[in-house]
């Protein structure tokens, strides 16, 4: 197997043996084989769908290992990156502050939009550093989150860094619940969506956060009033990469963001939903397993 492999690198291989050895069989396919075929037990419609499910395989790996590529190269960019923009940051915050001189108001004006710029970048550049340390399933640091008190947490802080309030609301047996998570991972969840909810809501109108325990699942629901999602959007708003539809009003600069959220939602061997009506406003629903009834991953 492995003078094959090095002959034709790239190439599915299945072993087709008389040998019933499952230890060999297994270690084969640890060595790359595709299949391990036991020639007694192997007929030709068999043998033939071997084949096919080896390509696919091996396509599929391919496919896997260079995303994975992508994905360290996306990785080591926004690392290289940030480090300017960290610098140019302290630079204009210097200049700004006229430690290297008095300036006019035109410069000064001039110096605060490339501020405001360069802050977006930065903020992207650690938004993909974020969503690669969630693509590659680094792993979390789990603890017993008392749900109420950490999701009240999260909204306190969020009111105080925006000056909003945010109605809040529990049912019984989620006031009682726990879960079991990343504490780190979950705030930037749910600090995203609520920055996502205030974003696009009506400045009249509250954004509230309610839970309830809903088949052995914490429902965490996020809502807003504002313009509504278009069903194509609400659909495809947790894609990477999304960018929303021309000429609605839901466009998205970059469309990581609530993928962020969706990715530590998986992580977490949970899910979120978005419904949106003109009626009822826009809701976005987060559902985690409980503590004590999550499935090992």
């Amino acid at each position: 197997l492995s003078r094959t492999r090095e002959l034709a690198d790239g190439c599915p291989i299945i072993i087709l043996t008389s040998s019933d050895n499952e230890q060999l069989g297994l270690q084969s396919v640890s060595l790359g084989a595709q299949d391990y075929l036991v020639k007694q037990n192997v007929g030709n419609e068999s043998l033939v769908r071997s084949i096919r499910y080896a390509i696919q395989r091996r396509r599929s790996e391919e496919q896997t290992l260079r995303m994975a590529a992508i994905q360290d190269f996306i990785a080591t960019l926004a690392h290289d990156m940030s480090v300017p923009l960290i610098g140019t940051e302290k630079l204009l915050n210097g200049l700004i502050s006229s430690h290297l001189g008095d300036l006019n108001a035109a410069q000064s004006e001039a110096l605060m939009v490339m501020q405001q710029a360069n802050k977006n970048q930065l903020q992207l550049v650690q938004r993909l550093l974020e969503i690669y340390r969630y693509e590659v399933g680094s792993d979390l640091r789990r603890v017993i989150l008392d749900a109420k008190a950490f999701l009240l947490d999260c909204v306190r802080q969020f009111s105080l860094a925006h000056k909003i309030e945010i109605d809040c609301s529990f049912d019984a047996p989620a006031s009682a619940c726990h879960i079991w998570g990343d504490e780190e991972a979950l705030r930037t969840l749910f600090s995203n969506l609520l920055d996502n909810a205030l974003k696009y809501s009506d400045n009249d109108q509250s954004i509230s956060l309610s839970a309830e325990l809903l088949d052995s699942k914490l429902c965490v629901r996020i809502h807003n009033f504002g313009k509504p999602m278009p069903d194509e959007v609400s659909t495809g708003v947790l894609s990477k990469f999304w960018q929303g539809v021309p000429g609605k009003t839901y466009v998205a600069k970059t469309g990581l963001g609530l993928y962020l959220c969706h990715r530590i939602a998986q992580l977490h061997q949970g899910r979120i939903t978005c419904v949106s009506t003109a009626e009822e406003g826009t809701t976005i629903t987060v559902k985690l397993p409980i503590s004590g009834l999550l499935l090992s991953s």
